[in-house]
């Protein structure tokens, strides 16, 4: 009988439901696996009923970027009459930190960790009144809260291009909310964080992997000063070898010296297993948090699938692939949860199946 139930995305997403190596982990500690339709408001509920002699977890994986209020809805409805089930990887209640920033940045603020500052506005009279209250300084960005991948997000540097850019962010918000009815789009001012590195003229960003109570793996990547969007992946730039590694090693540190800040940055919104994107701030000397992102890239079973095959899915750029294989003797030892516990993608997913059971049996 199944064990746990996979409220994944609809059919046409389908394939980007299961990454390669995670569904066999996932079997292997947590039990057969049913997957269902979590978006369409009702087979959730219909495999609770059929199964819930049997039923033990439940696998929240709806598209957290594409996801609409009214599929978030029937999440809540059906979470409601299933009632406390535990959950593997997202809570119901959590998904909206995963979608909406300035929800995420309020609840880490909370919990004294360390975000942007920011604020939400409805018009350009509106900003102007907030922006007198919460004082944030040039530059800093205007964005929709729940865009992605820079999309609806203008870099604001100076008073030249303001009054143009909340024009746009409104035109923006009128389309953006006219053909998605995300959960609560809202308009943002968001702080810009200093992490350029003027010395080596890189911007760096770092995704970390937390499950349960543990830091798993991570990754940094750079690019150029000039590029404030060093969170997008596949920008890297072979002239940024040495910066690479650099980068990746010092995110190495980051996993050991601030593994608890990581798993508490995520424990906080209600959540068992994220990427995190966070940043060094190099005005405050720390780092800073960003978002989370629970369907972060690692491969997919279905060979192509993006044009990236396994075991070297972010990164992917041939220049750099050759280089780490070519120097995995040198480089592992420095890099151990990068090479160990990442780029070997049946080990990573082990690990994170295997700690979210053993934190899972002792939260119960």
């Amino acid at each position: 009988m199944y064990k746990v139930i996979s409220a994944n995305r609809s059919p046409q997403r389908a394939p980007k439901n299961w990454r390669v190596y995670e569904r066999e982990s996932m079997e292997k500690y947590f039990g057969p696996v049913i997957d269902v339709n979590g978006e369409d408001g009702h087979s959730v509920l219909d495999a609770y009923e059929k199964y819930k002699d049997s039923i033990e977890f439940i696998r929240w994986y709806p598209d957290p970027e594409l996801l609409t209020k009214q599929e978030y809805d029937g999440m809540v409805s059906q979470n409601n009459v299933i009632g406390k089930l535990p959950y593997i990887t997202n809570s119901v209640e959590g998904f909206r930190f995963v979608q909406n920033k300035e929800e995420t940045f309020q609840r880490w603020k909370e919990n004294n960790i360390h975000c942007p500052d920011f604020f939400t506005f409805d018009d350009s009279k509106d900003f102007y009144a907030q922006q007198d209250i919460h004082k944030i300084e040039y530059p800093f960005l205007l964005r929709l809260n729940n865009s992605v991948a820079g999309k609806h997000t203008y870099l604001i540097k100076n008073e030249s291009n303001l009054a143009s850019s909340l024009e746009q962010l409104d035109k923006d918000f009128i389309s953006y909310t006219s053909t998605n009815s995300r959960i609560g789009t809202k308009k943002m001012c968001v702080k810009l964080i200093n992490c350029v590195d003027t010395n080596r003229k890189v911007n760096s960003s770092f995704r970390i992997h937390v499950a349960g109570d543990k830091v798993i793996s991570g990754y940094g990547r750079v690019v150029d000063q000039d590029d404030w969007l060093a969170i997008t992946a596949g920008k890297f730039n072979s002239k940024h070898i040495d910066n690479f590694i650099y980068y990746n090693r010092f995110c190495e540190k980051i996993m050991t010296e601030c593994s608890d800040e990581l798993v508490r940055a995520v424990q906080v919104l209600d959540l068992n297993h994220q990427g995190v994107d966070v940043i060094y701030d190099f005005d405050k000397e720390t780092i800073c948090f960003l978002e989370v992102q629970p369907t972060y890239a690692s491969g997919y079973p279905q060979v192509g699938w993006c044009g990236y095959v396994p075991p070297f899915y972010n990164p992917s750029d041939p220049t750099l692939v050759n280089f780490l294989l070519e120097n995995k003797k040198e480089l592992s030892p420095l890099l151990p949860k990068y090479y160990n516990n990442w780029l070997d993608k049946e080990n990573h997913f082990d690990l994170v199946y295997k700690t979210l059971k053993d934190y899972i049996n002792v939260r119960s």
